[in-house]
C-alpha cells in the first residue's frame, strides 16, 4: 500500500494540466518563463508534504502493527474449566484437573489420576510428568493403607494398596506391604486364638505371656490398641472368676446374708465372660436355697422377710417367675394382716394373680379360702370396731361383748381375741391414765409430802401395762425432785464451809451425798475442787521453797525439793516448767565454768 502511494503521488507531479476548450479537452500550455519559478516553488512544497505523510502513515502503521503484536504475546489464556473436563480434552489439562483433584488425599481422586496417566507411552509428551506424578499417587495410596493398617483394618489396607497398579513404580513395594501384613495379621491373630484358650481354661500366667508376646509387633494397632483390649479383657475375665470364687465361699456358710450377697455377686459376672454359664448354675442353686428359706419365713409368718429375701432374685434367672409368687403370696398375708375389709379383697385379687401351674399354688388356695371366710366374719366385728372407736370406756366394754360372740374355730376368732385382748389394754390404759392425771396434779406444787403422794399413786400402774413406761418417766422425776429436796442442805452447808475456807469440812459434809442421789455429781465437781484447793495449799511451801534455793544458785537442791510434787497434783505443771528452767540455768552455769577452766 506504501509503494502504490509513492506511485500515485510521481504520476500526479509530471502529467500536464488539461483545460477544456470549446466542448473538448485540450494539453495547457507549458508556462512562461516569467511564471516558470512560482510554480517551481509550489511544486517543491506540494512534494514535501505528501513525503511526510506518507512516513507518518508509515510510522502509524508500524506502531498499531507492535502495539498489537505486543498485545497478543502477553495475553493470560483462559483458566482450564475442570468440571467440564472430557475424554476430547487435551491431556495437559486433563493432567493439571487430575492433580487438582489428587491433592485432596481422596482415594477414589488418586485411583483416577493413576488410571489417566497409566496408558501413557515414553513417547508421549507428558509421559515424564505422569509418571512423577504416579509415583507421588502411589505413595499417597500407601499411605492411606498404612492409616488403615495403624486403625485395624486390614481388609480395607489391603483393598486400598492393591489399587496401586503393575505399571506404578511403587508396585513392589506395595505388594512386599501387603504380604508383610497378612503374615503379621495371621501371627497376631494366632496369638489372640491362644489368648482365648488360656482364658477359657483360667491360665491367667500364659494369658499374660500371650499378650507380652504381641507386644513385640511391629503395629501399634497390635502392640498397643489390641495388647491393651486384650489386658482388660484379661483384667475382666480374671475379675468375673473371682467374682465366682468370692459368690461360692460366701454361699458356703448358707447363711441368708451370705447367699443374697453371693447372689448378687454372680449376678454381676459379665455375661461375656466364661464363666457366666457355671456362675448362673451356682446361681441357680443358692436361689433354690432361698426359696426354701422362704417357705420357713411363710411358716412363721414373717411376711416382710420373705418378700425382702426374694426380691434379691435377679429377673434374667428361671427361678424369677416362682419367687415372684411367693412375693405375690407374701405381701398379699402382710395386707391381710391390716385386718379390715379392703386389705382382704386386696390381698384376693393379689393371690388369685398366681397361676394354676405355679409350685404354691395349692398353697395360695389354703390362704384364699382363709382370707374368704375373715371376710365374712368381719360384718360381725363391725359393730364391735365402731362402739369402740369412741375409747371410751363403755364403749369399749360393748365392743368386748361383741367380740365375744365370735365363735371359736371361726378364721376370725384369733382376731376377735386379738381385738378383745386390745380393748381391755385400752380400758386398763383409760383407768391408768386417771390415775396419773392425779399423781401429776399432785406433784404440781412440788412439796416434799406432795411428791412422795404422787410417786405413791404412779407406782399403782403395775407392770405391762400400757402406761407403766410413762408413770416411771414421772417416777423418776418426781424421785429427783424429792432427792434434790432432801439433800440440797447438806450441799449447801459443804459449800458454805468451804466459802470459810475449811476446805476440810466441807469435803466431809458433802460426801455424805451418795451415789444415786440427784445431787451426787454437783457434790462430787464442787469436792474436786475444793480437794484442788486443799492440795496447793500443801504443795505451795513446797515450790516456794525450791524457788527461794534456786535464788541462792542451788539449782541441784531446788530440783530436788520441786519434784517432791507429785503429778496427780495442781502445781505439778507449774513445778516442772521451773525445774526445766532451773536445769537450763545450771547447764547454762556448768557450760561457763568448762570454758574459764579448759
Amino acid at each position: 500500500m506504501v509503494i502504490r502511494l509513492v506511485r500515485n503521488t510521481q504520476t500526479s507531479t509530471l502529467k500536464p494540466s488539461r483545460q477544456w476548450r470549446g466542448g473538448r479537452v485540450e494539453d495547457s500550455q507549458l508556462p512562461t518563463s516569467s511564471s516558470i519559478v512560482p510554480t517551481q516553488k509550489r511544486r517543491r512544497s506540494f512534494r514535501v508534504w505528501r513525503w511526510s505523510l506518507l512516513w507518518l502513515s508509515i510510522l502509524t502503521l508500524l506502531g498499531i502493527s507492535v502495539t498489537s503484536g505486543v498485545l497478543w504475546l502477553t495475553k493470560v489464556p483462559p483458566p482450564i474449566d475442570c468440571q467440564r473436563m472430557t475424554s476430547l480434552s487435551a491431556d495437559g489439562d486433563r493432567l493439571y484437573c487430575a492433580q487438582i483433584a489428587a491433592e485432596s488425599g481422596k482415594l477414589e481422586y488418586l485411583v483416577a489420576a493413576i488410571r489417566l496417566v497409566e496408558p501413557w507411552r515414553s513417547n508421549h509428551p507428558l509421559y515424564p510428568e505422569g509418571q512423577r506424578m504416579m509415583v507421588k499417587w502411589s505413595e499417597a495410596i500407601l499411605e492411606s493403607a498404612q492409616q488403615k493398617i495403624k486403625q485395624g483394618d486390614l481388609s480395607a489396607a489391603v483393598a486400598i494398596a492393591s489399587k496401586v497398579p503393575v505399571s506404578s513404580p511403587l508396585y513392589p513395594e506395595a505388594q512386599a506391604e501387603i504380604a508383610t501384613w497378612k503374615q503379621e495379621w495371621k501371627w497376631a491373630d494366632e496369638i489372640v486364638k491362644k489368648f482365648k484358650d488360656a482364658l477359657k481354661g483360667q491360665n491367667w500366667q500364659q494369658a499374660s505371656q500371650l499378650i507380652a508376646s504381641l507386644q513385640k509387633s511391629n503395629w501399634p494397632y497390635w502392640s498397643i490398641s489390641r495388647v491393651d483390649a486384650l489386658m482388660q479383657e484379661l483384667g475382666a475375665q480374671k475379675e468375673a472368676w473371682e467374682q465366682l470364687e468370692e459368690a461360692r465361699e460366701l454361699a458356703k456358710s448358707n447363711k441368708l446374708a451370705q447367699l443374697e450377697e453371693a447372689i448378687a455377686l454372680a449376678a454381676k459376672v459379665s455375661p461375656s465372660s466364661y464363666v457366666k454359664a457355671q456362675a448362673q448354675v451356682e446361681q441357680s442353686r443358692w436361689i433354690r436355697t432361698l426359696l426354701q428359706i422362704a417357705a420357713m419365713l411363710w411358716k412363721n409368718k414373717d411376711f416382710s422377710g420373705l418378700i425382702r429375701v426374694l426380691e434379691r432374685v435377679p429377673v434374667n434367672t428361671s427361678l424369677y417367675q416362682e419367687a415372684q409368687d411367693w412375693i405375690r403370696l407374701g405381701r398379699a398375708a402382710e395386707a391381710a394382716k391390716k385386718d379390715n375389709i379392703l386389705a382382704l379383697v386386696d390381698a384376693l385379687a393379689a393371690v388369685r394373680q398366681i397361676e394354676p401351674k405355679s409350685p404354691i399354688h395349692q398353697l395360695a388356695s389354703q390362704q384364699a379360702t382363709l382370707w374368704q371366710s375373715q371376710l365374712q366374719d368381719h360384718a360381725q366385728l363391725q359393730l364391735a370396731q365402731f362402739a369402740a372407736s369412741f375409747e371410751q370406756r363403755a364403749g369399749l366394754q360393748i365392743a368386748i361383748d361383741k367380740a365375744q360372740t365370735v365363735a371359736p374355730g371361726h378364721p376370725r376368732r384369733l382376731l376377735a381375741q386379738t381385738l378383745i385382748a386390745q380393748w381391755r389394754k385400752q380400758i386398763q390404759q383409760i383407768e391408768d391414765r386417771s390415775k396419773l392425771l392425779n399423781a401429776q396434779q399432785l406433784a404440781e406444787e412440788e412439796t416434799l409430802e406432795q411428791l412422795k403422794a404422787a410417786v405413791e399413786m404412779a407406782s399403782n400402774i403395775q407392770l405391762g401395762q400400757p402406761l407403766r413406761l410413762e408413770a416411771q418417766s414421772a417416777i423418776a422425776k418426781w424421785n429427783r425432785k424429792i432427792q434434790t429436796i432432801e439433800d440440797k442442805p447438806i450441799l449447801d452447808l459443804a459449800q458454805a464451809l468451804a466459802q470459810r475456807r475449811d476446805f476440810i469440812a466441807a469435803i466431809s459434809t458433802a460426801s455424805q451425798i451418795r451415789s444415786d442421789r440427784a445431787l451426787y455429781s454437783q457434790a462430787q465437781e464442787a469436792m474436786q475442787e475444793w480437794v484442788a484447793q486443799v492440795q496447793m495449799a500443801q504443795d505451795r511451801p513446797i515450790l516456794e521453797a525450791a524457788a527461794a534455793l534456786a535464788a541462792q544458785g542451788r539449782f541441784e537442791a531446788a530440783i530436788t525439793t520441786a519434784s517432791q510434787i507429785p503429778p496427780e497434783r495442781p502445781l505439778y505443771g507449774e513445778a516442772q516448767g521451773a525445774i526445766a528452767s532451773w536445769t537450763s540455768q545450771k547447764a547454762a552455769i556448768s557450760g561457763e565454768t568448762q570454758s574459764a577452766f579448759p
